[in-house]
């Protein structure tokens, strides 16, 4: 498929940011054993809008549709669940601005939801290609990675994510979550770490993950200490009164 794309893009030698995007509602969930957490997608909301007013406007041929106006149409097409159609909207919106980076953060997207994770890394890697702090496609491209097993360069994505843009506090979740699957609890626990420092108010979901981490690297200082933060705020928590019990 993504041969193809190419084939087309050269034979023929994209400003779109699809609607919170349902990857099986707005959030994908890949859980850690054995509650689960959040792998997130972030698809920012569209900035452009049009206003056609009936009667007034004639339909443009599509050699007259510049890049951005096939964009849009192809974003009109995702929606009514129309994904080859879309799909073709998007190459030809490459095939007129080969470096849109829109256009190829809207294609990884269709795959994604189509789990051709190969074609959506492809698509993620020319986003940040022609456009290297979008963090979005950083985001999307590690979890395609992640969801192709591939947690090196999942880990990899999801750092460039959270250093492009460090206030989704999710993609710290999602980079604790592919550090894990890497085998590296070290990066994990200094994830949630940051997460957890971030948060205005506690989270009880990512302070349990926080004293996982820390039993996890044989941090029991910091794991008891978790837990008894996590007692004062919710002190009828018996899988946390479990848990210290086996330190006292």
């Amino acid at each position: 498929m993504w041969e193809i794309i190419t084939i087309l893009i050269l034979a023929g030698a994209s400003f779109y940011l699809i609607r919170k995007i349902n990857f099986g509602g707005s959030d994908e969930v890949i859980e850690p054993e054995p509650k689960k957490e959040e792998i997130v997608e972030e698809v920012p909301d569209t900035d452009k809008e049009e206003l056609i007013e009936e009667g007034l406007l004639e339909e443009e041929s599509e050699e007259e549709r510049g890049a951005d106006r096939l964009i849009s149409d192809a974003h009109t097409e995702f929606e009514k669940d129309n994904l080859r159609e879309a799909e073709r909207l998007l190459i030809e919106a490459i095939k007129k601005d080969r470096k849109n980076h829109h256009a190829y953060l809207a294609l990884g997207n269709i795959f994604f939801k189509e789990g051709n994770w190969d074609d959506a890394i492809n698509a993620f890697q020319k986003t940040v290609e022609y456009d290297p702090v979008n963090d979005v496609a950083f985001n999307n491209l590690g979890l395609s990675y992640f969801k192709a097993k591939d947690y090196k360069n999942a880990v990899s994505a999801f750092e460039k994510a959270t250093a492009v843009n460090p206030d989704v506090k999710s993609r710290f979740i999602n980079l604790a979550l592919a550090a894990k699957k890497n085998k590296d609890n070290k990066l994990a626990t200094k994830s949630l770490e940051r997460l957890t420092s971030l948060e205005a108010e506690p989270n009880v979901k990512h302070l349990k993950m926080l004293a996982d981490s820390y039993e996890a690297n044989g941090q029991t200082d910091k794991f008891t200490k978790v837990l008894t933060h996590i007692l004062e705020i919710d002190p009828e928590d018996v899988d946390v009164k479990r848990k210290l019990a086996r330190y006292e």
